[in-house]
């Protein structure tokens, strides 16, 4: 690893532990404005030393995003996975694809958009979830004061960048990485909107309601239209509010702003690419009736669950923080059923959907970690009430949030993860020897050059570091001769030798053969 890097790293995770002990500090001492945008920095600085982390592409799902955004780059509104595919294939598999329709295109054309900017390379894959991640500290915070004070405001926002999951999600290694950075933003942002409405009336809030959740859609599919579940549940539990013609329009507005952000995308999907967004329409509705890919669990799995999203005592600062939100949001119980909905519907939801997958349930983030702010707002006001001196006080709460920093964000796994002499080494070991041959090949091939025989999907990678077309298999003859007959293709072939391949690559020299080990986890 360059030492540049490493000293910045270190320089990022200190700066950042300075900017969260003073942020701790001056939320004690009342300077509540000072203290969220101290904890603010200290999210950026953290995010960026998850980004930092590791020099390479993570196999699950960090290499199939980066390629995609990266083929991005040049059509917009052509996502690819094979940017090229110049010989004929079953490209059926989703992890195989020609046109890319797996996800929806808002985080990746973020991420294109990073890669123009700082090139291309994996600290600009994550730089858009740097960027997000952080922005939920002054979403939670004002959501939280809104809700219920300025304190549980503060603690909400707190457990946001102290949080273990979306750290790893930040830094790539977490499955679905920076789809859900994206989607857990656009969802919160959006009902923050919803709750800034609500306690003001003012109707600039429905744009941004409609606007939010649209991006959501565009991000992650339907569960984007949370905010309007919620909303709903408001309008019809209370008599006066259901009576009213202007709750109808002013949620209709909002729903409105949402489809013309969302739909354009998929008439646009369904008339140019109208197999492809088939089947991944199919796809996505096959999670909520059929196991997809052998992510299954019983319908308490989001559950148990609960423990490696939000920490080993969550089932019970969960609960608690449900119960005490209730009673502590000092609107009407109109807009306490709205929020416990929230929670309510995404967690029915997925426990009855067939395939289970962890990240899913955490998109409702916001309301949750509200929950549990609500519960060490409750501690901490205890502690501070003992009639013992005040220094004393803060100084327990101090350490209560501290060490509830490090119960949340869990250093030692993210060292295992990401650090040498854990269990990153073989990971990270076979990972950095990939790239490095494949910037080799990058420099030593021509331009018009495909790549048979990489192993597994490590033929992302390849694709993502040379731009050449790469395949995880050794042509046949068919294919062999489809390509010669374009003309002017370097054909290079790893992990075999000339003497071990088919008569048919094996006596034309023109076919250039490598014994390069190209490892897999696939």
């Amino acid at each position: 690893m360059n030492s540049r890097i490493d000293d910045l790293r270190i320089f990022l995770l200190i700066t950042g532990l300075i900017f969260l002990i003073s942020s701790i500090v001056s939320f004690l001492n009342k300077k509540i404005t000072l203290a969220v945008i101290l904890l603010f920095c200290f999210a950026v600085t953290i995010y960026l030393f998850a980004a930092m982390l590791d020099p390479f592409l993570n196999i699950w799902d960090e290499r199939f995003h980066a390629l995609v955004a990266k083929n991005l780059m040049n059509h917009p509104l052509k996502p690819t996975l094979y940017d090229n595919p110049v010989i004929t294939m079953v490209y059926a598999p989703w992890d195989r694809y020609v046109i890319w329709l797996h996800k929806q295109p808002l985080f990746l054309w973020q991420i294109s958009l990073s890669l123009k900017i700082f090139g291309v390379n994996e600290f600009a894959v994550r730089f858009p979830s740097v960027i997000l991640s952080s922005l939920l500290v002054p979403i939670a915070y004002r959501s939280g004061k809104l809700l219920v004070n300025t304190r549980t405001g503060y603690y909400t926002a707190f457990f946001f960048p102290t949080s273990y999951f979306l750290f790893e999600l930040v830094s790539g290694y977490q499955g679905v990485d920076h789809n859900d950075v994206v989607f857990l933003f656009y969802v919160s942002a959006s009902i923050w909107a919803w709750i800034e409405y609500i306690q003001s009336g003012k109707r600039r809030w429905l744009i941004l309601i409609g606007l939010f959740s649209g991006f959501a859609i565009l991000t992650k599919w339907l569960v984007g239209l949370l905010v309007y579940s919620g909303w709903g549940v408001y309008i019809l539990s209370d008599k006066k509010i259901r009576r009213e013609k202007k709750a109808y329009i002013h949620i209709l507005v909002s729903l409105a702003i949402t489809c013309l952000i969302a739909i354009p995308w998929q008439l646009w999907v369904l008339t140019q690419y109208p197999m492809e967004a088939t089947r991944s329409f199919k796809y996505n509705s096959d999670h909520f009736f059929t196991v997809v890919e052998g992510h299954r669990g019983p319908w308490w799995y989001y559950i148990t669950d609960m423990s490696y999203l939000y920490g080993y005592l969550s089932q019970v600062l969960i609960f608690a923080g449900v119960i005490l939100l209730f009673l502590k949001i000092r609107m009407e119980r109109n807009v306490k059923l709205a929020i416990l909905c929230f929670t309510l519907i995404i967690y029915f939801f997925f426990s009855i959907a067939q395939t289970k997958i962890t990240s899913f349930t955490f998109v409702i983030s916001l309301p949750v970690f509200m929950g549990m702010a609500c519960v060490v707002d409750v501690i901490a006001e205890t502690i501070l009430s003992l009639k013992i001196p005040r220094i004393l006080t803060k100084i327990c709460v101090f350490l209560l949030l501290i060490l509830l920093f490090g119960y949340n964000i869990r250093f030692a796994e993210i060292m295992r993860n990401h650090l040498p002499n854990g269990t990153h080494d073989r990971y990270a070991g076979i990972l950095m020897k990939n790239k490095k041959h494949f910037l080799k090949y990058k420099q030593i091939f021509p331009p018009k050059t495909v790549i048979f025989n990489v192993k597994g999907r490590s033929y992302l990678d390849c694709m993502f570091y040379t731009g050449f077309p790469t395949y995880n298999f050794i042509p046949s003859k068919e294919q062999y001769l489809e390509l010669k007959n374009k003309g002017g293709y370097t054909i290079v072939l790893v992990n075999i030798s000339k003497k071990d391949c088919p008569d048919y690559l094996r006596n034309d020299r023109s076919v250039i053969t490598l014994t390069d080990c190209i490892s897999s986890f696939d």
